[in-house]
């Protein structure tokens, strides 16, 4: 703010300037103190609160101008904006400004973005152009630069990745307005072996002000302390207590995540209820929320209820998403609290036990009100360039198989982990036909085939518990590079869903017996739509309803599989590269042994 701006803010708190906004008669949850007050008016002025009334000793009539916006607030509970202090937008499938119309029907009135999807198949101009996206969205929306792009050293040859973001990408990223920090840091064994290429983007942040988020799944000791003192302040990735009670112990701020596919509440949780820890440094996020969970159930509201369902007290619920992301986020001065001087950005709710939105104010005015969305702009368009992302030659069914001689292998199997992001490394035997390797009724086919560079890479591998009975699912959503992904028991079923993502520039595609089930197109950059949120739920609701009739579900089948390309979660993992051992930092060959 400037001095005039001051002034005039002064002028409001003492009436000389009438309110733009009063939210009158509240019942004001004060995050501060962790109180309900009762009867309290709010003033806004120039989106600012610049008094806080109590109406039983005083009157808000030298407030009101004829223009003042009153709203009656008697029976509701208000309180600060919800803050999603790690999200990544591109997996809900939904463009920014979609995704932001969805949010202020929950109450997020702040978003803190990390756009290293995009960032992976687009690159510097991905982030360039979501950050430009994000102007015209409801909510406020942060972002923070990608820190691993590609997700691990390309020289570690693990995978294949659309783009790169350096050094000097970086270090002009963090000159935006809109960038808050330097995006969670996967590259853990980079950090803890101090390699100069990620050390000096993790200062470059820290030198510049800037908060830098972490993602450090199993670290404890010595490698878990080497990791913070770089200046790492967060992790997302803990799903059992004692592991990130270590981490809250050691200052950092513990990302309690409950998304679509990986949830970790009800574990985490117990760090208050079992535990008792003082809650200042845990925080409630999504991570990756799809558009099916955000119609149907919400987002941090539904998180929210959850919590307290599980016996978490609701201010100390209501903390987590407001002044404890604010206090981590260093703008607490700014949102998170209701209090003079801060934005004003509130929502309502007509109880606490069970947190239903009602109404969602930003910057002082009402950008949500039970139904209906205000101040919506969508004069706003996607690049053509961005939608031709997928360059794939035309594959054959032998492409997707791995070669052998004899009877049966004794081979490695990705063991997916329904409800985490974390798969397990599975032995099996598997038989031979016609010298490849084929699969048993609860074993799938899964291939990476690398759609940036025309290089014919296929990785191949077999894959169990994505719970499909039958057909193939193929997508261009594989983290982080989003290379195609595809599996399958049926080899023609997986050359034919290929087919129809390909042709509809990216998506999912679900296909059995020939036949084309279901698809969702997302061709921007082959991971979001650019249609409006209700026709994508009904293309991923349709999805949803295919997959339960094969006796999976799009959490299980989809994004299980999204991120089974992801080699930097334990413990087997598969690329364009191949099979990887994440442990050891390696490819290794799926088959480990021959039986003729």
């Amino acid at each position: 703010m400037n001095p005039r701006e001051v002034i005039e803010l002064l002028e409001a708190s003492k009436g000389k300037r009438k309110a733009e906004l009063i939210i009158d008669r509240a019942n004001l949850v004060s995050v501060t103190t962790g109180e309900l007050l009762e009867d309290i008016s709010i003033i806004v002025y120039g989106g600012r609160i610049v008094r806080l009334l109590n109406r039983k000793h005083e009157d808000p009539t030298q407030y009101i101008g004829f223009d003042t916006n009153i709203i009656n607030a008697r029976d509701f509970y208000v309180m600060p904006g919800f803050i999603e202090s790690h999200i990544h937008i591109e997996s809900s499938l939904l463009n920014v400004r979609e995704f932001g119309k969805i949010e202020v029907m929950h109450g997020t009135t702040t978003l803190i973005a990390d756009p290293h999807e995009i960032g992976n198949v687009l690159g510097y101009r991905g982030i360039e152009i979501f950050i430009e996206e994000s102007k015209y969205a409801l909510p406020r929306i942060f972002f923070e630069v990608p820190s691993c792009v590609p997700a691990v050293d390309p020289n570690t040859k693990l995978d294949s990745g659309g783009e790169v973001i350096d050094n000097n990408d970086i270090k002009k990223l963090l000159k935006y307005d809109r960038i808050i920090g330097l995006g969670e840091v996967m590259d853990f064994d980079s950090v803890i072996n101090g390699r100069d290429h990620m050390i000096e983007r993790i200062v470059m942040a820290l030198n510049n002000n800037k908060i830098v988020e972490g993602h450090a799944p199993l670290l404890s000791n010595d490698k878990l302390d080497s990791y913070i003192l770089t200046g790492i302040s967060s992790d997302h990735e803990s799903a059992i207590v004692s592991e990130a009670l270590e981490k809250v112990r050691k200052g950092m701020y513990i990302f309690i995540r409950e998304g679509s596919a990986w949830k970790d509440l009800k574990e985490l949780i117990k760090l208050l209820t079992c535990h008792h820890i003082d809650s200042r440094r845990l925080v409630l996020v999504a991570d990756d929320i799809n558009v099916l969970d955000l119609v149907e159930k919400g987002h941090l509201d539904h998180i929210l209820s959850e919590a307290i369902g599980l016996g978490v007290d609701p201010i100390k619920a209501i903390q987590m998403v407001t002044i404890n992301p604010a206090e981590h986020l260093r703008i607490d001065d700014k949102i998170g609290i209701i209090a003079p001087g801060r934005y004003a950005d509130l929502v309502l709710s007509k109880n606490l036990d069970r947190i239903k939105i009602k109404k969602t104010i930003i910057n002082g005015r009402v950008v949500y009100n039970e139904g209906k969305f205000f101040y919506d702009k969508n004069n706003f368009t996607y690049p053509e360039e961005f939608k031709k992302t997928i360059k794939v030659k035309e594959l054959n069914e032998e492409d997707l198989l791995i070669k052998s001689n004899g009877k049966e292998v004794l081979a490695y199997v990705i063991k997916a982990i329904p409800g985490s992001s974390l798969t397990e490394k599975a032995i099996e035997k598997l038989p031979i036909k016609k010298g490849y390797v084929t699969t048993t009724k609860d074993i799938m086919h899964i291939a990476v085939i690398d759609r940036h560079h025309r290089s014919n890479n296929i990785g191949k591998g077999f894959i169990k518990n994505l719970g499909l009975k039958y057909g193939a699912i193929a997508q261009t959503i594989a983290h982080d590079t989003h290379n195609l992904i595809v599996a399958g028991y049926n080899v023609r079923d997986m050359v034919i869903a290929i087919r129809h993502v390909i042709n509809s520039m990216g998506g999912i595609a679900f296909v059995n017996a020939g036949n084309l089930l279901s698809i969702v197109r997302l061709p921007i950059g082959g991971l979001v739509s650019d249609e409006n949120f209700e026709s994508v739920y009904q293309e991923v609701k349709k999805l949803e309803e295919t997959l339960r009739e094969a006796e999976s579900s799009f959490i299980n089948a989809s994004m299980t599989l999204s991120l089974t390309s992801l080699p930097v979660i334990p413990e087997l993992r598969v690329t364009d590269r191949g099979l990887v051992d994440v442990m050891n930092s390696k490819v290794i060959d799926p088959i480990i042994k021959q039986y003729t």
